[in-house]
């Protein structure tokens, strides 16, 4: 009895707050005055159809209705929620309006002092490449790195293409397969994040990206050389450079992801693989660009002069690789001879 006396108390404070008589509320909750009557009086519940009604003539939420007592922390959040939308609803105007007007600014100079558009084009898509970054996040909420970077990359290309054709030249696709290759390094791992593959690939994410961007690496050397007319260095020469130079990534990936062993191993393993890959690098990039026989660098500790400091480096960095790998490998052993001499005594104690 109690709890209808405190709701329905609560009930004529909100009703008397809003300015509506008993009458004027059944009449828009389309009950009888009598039945507001009850209710207010505690004699009575409002019924479970009508909850969603009188919360909104009383402008209460529901929880305030069932509790009789006003949620602040709720509306206090309600508060900052509707000032937010505000906010930025007037910041995508702003901006909007911003961009417009200087275009428009923009578009009256170019027709005067040139009698025809000309740059106007590189303004309109340098200001969309800008629009992308700092107005089309907010304007799509759900999608914002999604949406961002497909307007990011579209604007980007348009103001390549157009800068291409205004100076005359010929280097589009090379930008394109630049941006195209630099986008998914960067970015194909965030997108990947944010929007997940099938179900098959989900647990091959690294692999995706590694793998996009390995053939995007070759599309860039191809239209590189394309565009300089030296095709004919693309097989016998920019692609095992290119081989090699992936190895250390695509090795790292082999070891971190795929590897069923202490983390400790798969470090040792990577930092030994990066002290061989150093020390061969330079032989292997003499038999592919210069067609000379592979040799290991020239050492000699006493000398640190050319032509022994470059061998010097190189021997230096390897051995301070291989040392540390050296060092993770037997981190990784003493920790599993400890696993293995708890193992039997847990054993015992279970």
């Amino acid at each position: 009895m109690e709890e209808k006396i405190t709701l329905g108390k609560f009930i004529m404070r909100k009703r008397r707050e809003k300015g509506l008589t008993q009458k004027e509320l059944a009449q828009r909750l389309y009950v009888t005055e009598s039945a507001v009557s009850k209710w207010e009086r505690g004699l009575s519940y409002p019924d479970i159809s009508l909850v969603t009604g009188l919360c909104g003539e009383l402008g209460i939420t529901e929880h305030e209705l069932v509790t009789a007592s006003e949620d602040y922390h709720q509306r206090q959040v309600e508060k900052q929620a509707r000032a937010y939308r505000r906010f930025t609803l007037g910041y995508v105007w702003a901006t909007s309006a911003l961009y417009l007007l200087s275009l428009l600014v923009c578009l009256i100079v170019n027709l005067a002092l040139d009698r025809t558009l000309s740059w106007f084009f590189i303004v309109l898509f340098a200001e969309m490449t800008g629009y992308a970054l700092s107005t089309l996040p907010v304007i799509l909420p759900k999608w914002q790195l999604p949406g961002m970077l497909g307007g990011l990359f579209l604007s980007l290309n348009l103001l390549l293409a157009v800068c291409c054709l205004y100076t005359g030249g010929d280097w589009f696709l090379v930008s394109l397969t630049a941006l195209l290759f630099s986008f998914c390094v960067v970015f194909a791992p965030l997108v990947l994040r944010t929007l997940p593959p099938p179900a098959p690939f989900a647990r091959h994410k690294s692999l995706l990206c590694l793998t996009a961007d390995t053939l995007l690496l070759f599309a860039l050397l191809a239209a590189a050389l394309s565009h300089e007319g030296a095709m004919a260095y693309f097989l016998p020469q920019a692609c095992p450079v290119a081989l090699y130079a992936v190895l250390l990534p695509w090795a790292f990936l082999a070891a971190i992801r795929y590897l069923r062993i202490h983390a400790l191993f798969r470090t040792a393993v990577c930092l030994a693989f990066a002290g061989v890959h150093v020390l061969l690098l330079d032989g292997v990039l003499r038999v592919l660009l210069e067609n000379e026989r592979f040799t290991l660098p020239a050492l000699h500790w006493g000398q640190w002069t050319e032509p022994w400091i470059s061998g010097n480096v190189i021997w230096l960095c390897t051995f301070l690789l291989l040392g540390m790998a050296a060092l993770f490998a037997a981190g990784g052993i003493a920790l599993t001879v400890r696993g293995q001499r708890r193992a039997p005594a847990e054993a015992e104690r279970q």
